[in-house]
């Protein structure tokens, strides 16, 4: 019988997360700025009234990009599932849209251990995502072969009932590696 386990991971907002925010609400108000700044010093005042309207268009994108962008800046959540020999990580936004991240199956795992330091093999990999929780204490890594693409590196924040959903697929060494040889 084929096992079934789901967990719901939710990003922290990290430094990249708020710097992208700030960098859009500065871009925007900078451009404010300047177009207030033009409006003042222009006499003439067929253009003062463009610089006006083009002033309140300007503010108006801005609202509406900042009202769009932040929340799936800021609020991102991944959805993992274990069913059967597949791994599933579904990529949830806004809690709106969900896109498949990663499929894999759970018996080609080449290497996969919990994050405690360094302990992530330093080889070249194709593709690297993370889709843990932005805290690497609680965080495993996971390497795999994708077709086409090569070695992948995949960073998550699984419970013990997803570790434990994954163990029967897994291959002899990595249930050794992963239960048996605590140190």
């Amino acid at each position: 019988m084929d096992t079934f386990c789901e967990q719901v991971v939710k990003r922290q907002s990290g430094i990249k997360q708020k710097l992208i925010s700030a960098l859009l609400i500065s871009f925007f108000a900078v451009i404010e700025l300047l177009f207030i700044m033009i409006y003042t010093v222009i006499a003439d005042p067929a253009v003062q009234i463009f610089f006006l309207l083009m002033t309140f268009m300007v503010a108006v994108v801005a609202v509406t990009v900042l009202i769009i962008a932040l929340p799936r800046i800021n609020k991102v959540e991944f959805d993992y599932s274990v069913m059967g020999n597949i791994f599933y990580v579904d990529k949830v936004i806004n809690k709106k849209s969900r896109k498949k991240f990663v499929k894999l199956e759970i018996s080609s795992i080449e290497d996969m251990g919990k994050i405690e330091g360094d302990n992530i093999p330093s080889d070249k990999y194709a593709r690297t995502r993370d889709c843990s929780n932005g805290n690497m204490e609680d965080s495993y890594y996971c390497v795999y072969r994708e077709s086409g693409k090569g070695k992948c590196l995949l960073i998550f924040s699984p419970n013990q009932k997803i570790i434990d959903g994954m163990r029967p697929a897994m291959t002899r060494e990595m249930v050794v590696k992963l239960f048996y040889n605590k140190k």
